[in-house]
């Protein structure tokens, strides 16, 4: 290992590999990703639904996305990589007057913002999507620039690009410690070595806060299992589906290859690293969609297609993101519960715009900074799948 680096990025995911790209891209060449495990996305990237949406509850979220997205359609041309984005759309289906307030009220922020969100009748919702059970539907939203990405393919983009420019990444290195001289990193001590650098970023996810503890950092981060289950082929909804999201029961499908692909917030979920998938998530997937979508009675589990994965969960289900004014030279990305994948382009550019010009000049996240937490300044994003 070279046992020098400019930036030294701790975590292999989407994040990670977003954030060397940009640096990489702006010139600074001299990048190492440093990846616990034997290949990367194991344990978020790689087990992720792959949604990407404008439809948030705050400013700072949804212009993250529309950056992002913007950049999702652009990707093959700036990496090389086709991210499989498919412009399907995200509808939210509201079934009770609360939930008909709430799409409506993030609806007004949304459009204030520029997204083509529009609000659906009943009508509009069973024409959009005739499969669906919609007698106690009283409205829902649409944006058809919503969608999904392969979270694999955006992945490898980053990577493989960012390696052309210069990064390098390490395997299997584990950041046992830090070198720390007059409240200012030096280094990051490895099972591999020690490895000279002024500049460290924290895009280790729901290890995060296990990271910042070696420095005596707090970083705010629960992580959480969450499971998908995927259908056989299954040909009675559309190749073309949108996103769907049920807010009355919290469960979101789409179609995924041939088949469909099903998810739930489990809110019982404990804390833990778990990513075992338990088999009676089946069963409670299945009574949160089936009423939804009744023909789903005649889909099989593909039982090699179910998995688990981690999120990342900041108190406020917002990214923590910038420097870390105990330590100077480390900078923190972390805790997207859930949306890393859909928000990598963005906080790859704000984060290489930081460490390169001192402020993140594209995007404006003054808001996700760390800071928010010792000043009670949190926000309040709702809209959380």
């Amino acid at each position: 290992m070279n046992k020098q680096a400019e930036v030294v990025i701790i975590g292999g995911g989407v994040i990670g590999c977003s954030i060397a790209y940009f640096l990489t891209r702006h010139g600074c060449r001299d990048v190492l990703i440093l990846e616990r495990e034997n290949f990367q996305g194991k344990h978020s990237t790689g087990r992720s639904a792959g949604g990407v949406r404008q439809q948030f509850a705050t400013p700072v979220n949804i212009c993250m996305s529309r950056f992002s997205i913007d950049f999702f359609t652009h990707f093959e041309e700036l990496t090389g990589q086709d991210p499989e984005y498919r412009r399907y759309g995200y509808l939210f289906i509201a079934t009770e007057p609360a939930h008909v307030d709430y799409l409506q009220q993030n609806l007004r922020v949304q459009q204030a913002e520029g997204i083509p969100v529009e609000f659906l009748t009943r009508e509009d919702i069973a024409k959009l999507v005739p499969q669906l059970y919609v007698e106690d539907v009283l409205g829902g939203t649409y944006c058809p620039t919503d969608g999904f990405v392969d979270p694999y393919s955006i992945m490898q983009g980053f990577n493989r690009k960012a390696r052309e420019q210069g990064a390098r990444i390490e395997l299997e290195t584990e950041v046992l410690d830090f070198t720390v001289e007059h409240g200012r990193i030096t280094g990051v001590v490895t099972n591999r070595g020690h490895i000279a650098t002024p500049v460290v970023v924290n895009a280790a996810g729901a290890w995060s806060h296990l990271v910042g503890r070696k420095l005596g950092v707090d970083i705010p981060i629960r992580p959480t299992k969450r499971q998908i289950v995927t259908t056989e082929r299954f040909d009675e909804l559309p190749r073309e589906l949108p996103m769907l999201v049920d807010l009355s029961t919290g469960c979101y499908m789409r179609k995924e290859g041939d088949g469909v692909m099903l998810g739930w917030a489990d809110p019982n979920e404990p804390e833990s690293f778990d990513t075992t998938f338990n088999p009676d998530f089946i069963d409670a997937i299945i009574e949160r969609a089936l009423p939804r979508v009744p023909c789903l009675a005649n889909a099989s589990i593909n039982l090699r297609r179910c998995w688990g994965g981690l999120y990342d969960i900041s108190p406020d289900h917002h990214a923590i993101v910038g420097p870390v004014p105990q330590v100077e030279g480390f900078y923190v990305c972390t805790g997207f519960s859930g949306h890393g994948i859909m928000h990598s382009p963005a906080m790859g550019t704000a984060i290489a715009e930081m460490i390169l010009f001192g402020e993140s000049r594209t995007l404006d996240v003054k808001p996700l900074s760390i800071e928010r937490f010792s000043t009670g300044e949190l926000l309040h994003e709702t809209a959380v799948i």
